[in-house]
């Protein structure tokens, strides 16, 4: 098992200021039902479907005015962000052919000593990587679609998946180079059947 569902669940927190109603459920997918709540009446994003959909209802669940924490200028709360590049991080990993594809794709864009410490079990921060790194990585198309419905530059979001990408990485490797990288791909498909299936309700 890896330890995906953990970060996202920290994210998830994080976004809802920490004082979130957990739904019934508990665990990963109350948090989420409780981020993804208030979708209903007037998010109609959801009927896109794919990627934009569920970024678009994420986002949107994620822009009301219940969170606490000082919004940016736009009224985007910066904590929304991390959890809204979540399923575009995780689809990015799947396009590539899964974990070993996304970690080889990495290593190539000269992330080779990034990766390997995000990979290791050793104590201590996750390595950084530079946004600049990042939008290289990413589908401008999608990015901007995540900035647009967001109101923030596309700089933002590449500042946020930069921040997130580390802990992703981190947490689909717990047996470091031991992971089963089939479990880890099939986490990263359930956590995003699970965003998917709060959106599609």
């Amino acid at each position: 098992m890896t330890n995906l569902s953990n970060i996202v669940e920290i994210l998830a927190k994080q976004a809802l200021g920490g004082n979130q109603q957990q739904s019934q459920q508990g665990g990963l997918g109350g948090i989420l039902g409780s981020v993804l709540s208030g979708l209903g009446g007037q998010q109609n994003q959801s009927q896109q479907g794919g990627l934009g959909g569920i970024l678009g209802a994420v986002l949107g669940g994620l822009t009301g005015g219940q969170q606490n924490q000082a919004p940016q200028q736009s009224g985007f709360n910066a904590q929304s962000l991390l959890i809204a590049v979540v399923p575009l991080i995780l689809s990015w990993i799947q396009k590539n052919g899964g974990l070993q594809g996304a970690l080889d794709q990495l290593k190539g864009q000269g992330l080779t000593s990034q990766v390997n410490d995000w990979v290791s079990t050793a104590p201590g921060e996750n390595a950084n990587v530079s946004p600049q790194v990042v939008q290289n990585l990413f589908n401008q198309t999608e990015v901007a679609q995540v900035a647009q419905q967001a109101q923030v530059p596309a700089q933002d979001v590449y500042g946020a998946i930069s921040q997130v990408l580390p802990e992703i990485i981190d947490s689909l490797t717990p047996q470091a180079d031991g992971t089963d990288h089939q479990e880890a791909n099939n986490d990263i498909q359930n956590v995003l059947n699970l965003v998917s299936g709060f959106i599609n309700k």
